[in-house]
């Protein structure tokens, strides 16, 4: 039989495809990501079958056919390329063997790939088409008797984020925003020495960060926190002066307007994304300028509204005295 359709082989096209998917999710292109999810489950089903019986790699067709059935008994090899059975169909006999059971959700992730495949439409959520993804290959590998760790490698810990419905959709969504930008880091410093990761790290700036708010109401404050996803001490959290006050923890969330790292990309555009995120406003580094200008600012708002309070008191007593005062012939 053609080595290509080995289980080895198979398996292996399998694991290749999923570490493709999951750097297409990483870097939010959806087509890729569907594209080598479909193919990284299809190679996968398609290994189950083989390590059964690489008989039932076959096409239904192909059956009457001695040749190919010898070919894929592993008999008499024809010595060119046969095709095997579709993905759908090889997950209708992995369900008629009991190894997976019925999921719309996989049924879709095989027609969105697919769609990408005939240019067809490939709208839908991403995180859930991770889920299912995840889902079925750690199925099929509890079946063939396999360890998700060797299989998934670094990207493990992803995986199992996107699988724990214990957590808040908002805190696994964050949670694996941290864990891409954690991978993404890390293939940039590959190659870079210790003291050039260091020296990154300590000047890094906001740099161009897709996605980063940069319009907002009022003056911007640059505060700085470390990151969660590559501990660069200078990732960038803005806060919008006018709403900053004394720069309470209650009026920094307000002011809150957004959380970028230029080493990472990781980028949290809500106040509630900062805290799945498990970091805390007040840990937020603010320049000294911005403090005494808060300061400042809520001092003579204060006064402000106290000369206003004494004026309308004026106003108040002065009327009072206009109405007692005697009549002048």
């Amino acid at each position: 039989m053609d080595d290509s359709l080995s289980f080895e082989s198979l398996l292996a096209g399998a694991k290749k495809f999923a570490g493709l998917a999951l750097q297409a999710h990483r870097d939010q292109d959806d087509e890729v990501f569907v594209l080598h999810a479909g193919l990284s489950i299809e190679r996968l089903l398609k290994a189950a079958l083989a390590n059964t019986n690489p008989v039932l790699l076959m096409e239904t067709g192909a059956v009457k056919d001695d040749r190919v059935l010898l070919h894929f008994a592993g008999l008499r090899p024809i010595g060119e390329r046969i095709r095997t059975v579709s993905a759908s169909a090889a997950l209708a006999r992995i369900r008629s063997a009991g190894w997976l059971p019925k999921d719309p959700a996989l049924d879709e992730l095989i027609e969105l790939r697919n769609g990408v495949v005939h240019l067809g439409p490939t709208d839908s959520d991403s995180a859930d088409v991770l889920a299912t993804f995840g889902r079925t290959t750690n199925t099929l590998l509890a079946h063939l008797g396999l360890d998700p760790v060797d299989y998934w490698e670094a990207w493990k810990s992803l995986i199992d984020i996107s699988l724990n419905d214990q957590l808040e959709r908002v805190e696994r969504d964050v949670k694996r925003l941290i864990e891409q930008a954690r991978h993404r880091f890390a293939e940039r410093i590959a190659l870079l020495p210790d003291s050039a990761v260091q020296l990154l790290q300590e000047h890094a700036g906001l740099g161009s960060i897709p996605g980063f708010p940069t319009e907002e109401d009022g003056l911007i404050i640059f505060g700085h926190v470390t990151c969660p996803g590559c501990e660069n001490p200078n990732a960038v959290v803005l806060l919008t002066s006018n709403q900053l006050g004394r720069a309470s923890r209650t009026e920094r969330r307000a002011a809150y307007a957004g959380y970028a790292c230029s080493l990472c990309s990781l980028v949290l555009p809500t106040i509630e994304q900062m805290d799945a995120a498990g970091m805390d406003v007040m840990d937020v580094d603010l320049p000294l300028l911005a403090m005494e200008k808060a300061r400042l600012d809520s001092q003579v708002t204060e006064l402000m509204t106290m000369l206003r309070d004494i004026q309308a008191q004026n106003d108040a007593q002065a009327q009072e005295l206009r109405k007692s005062a005697p009549d002048t012939p």
